[in-house]
């Protein structure tokens, strides 16, 4: 196999948000996708370095806002560029609302949001 072709195949890119407590956290991820119908499932992959991996690992809920073409570099720089441990990503973030699972999902530059809950996970090495 030429290594090449893993850099071919297509990607999204999606906020992932989780809560605990009072304290909401989201991270970029590029990896969610619909696996089955019937039950509806989806998998998602995300950086165990990462606050939200904590997060979901502990509450086992989760939001997915998926990223539109007319996403500005900002929601990038906002939810990717600097961790929940250093900042409270939420804390002036209004292009938000809740879901009615009452965790945050991204209402600019994203064209859907689905509401999750961790059913299995898979140890990966960096992510689960």
């Amino acid at each position: 196999m030429d290594n090449k072709a893993m850099f071919k195949i297509s990607y999204g890119l999606f906020v992932l948000t989780a809560k605990k407590g009072d304290k909401n956290n989201g991270c970029i991820i590029n990896t969610a996708m619909q696996v089955t119908t019937t039950p509806n499932r989806i998998t998602i992959t995300v950086n165990k370095e990462n606050l939200t991996h904590n997060v979901l690992m502990y509450t086992k809920e989760f939001n997915i806002s998926i990223i539109s073409e007319e996403a500005d570099f900002e929601l990038f720089r906002h939810f990717g560029f600097q961790s929940g441990r250093d900042t409270d990503k939420f804390a002036d973030f209004s292009e938000q609302k809740n879901a009615p699972n009452g965790m945050p999902v991204v209402t600019k530059g994203t064209n859907a949001w689905i509401s999750g809950k961790v059913i299995d996970t898979v140890d990966l090495g960096t992510h689960t």
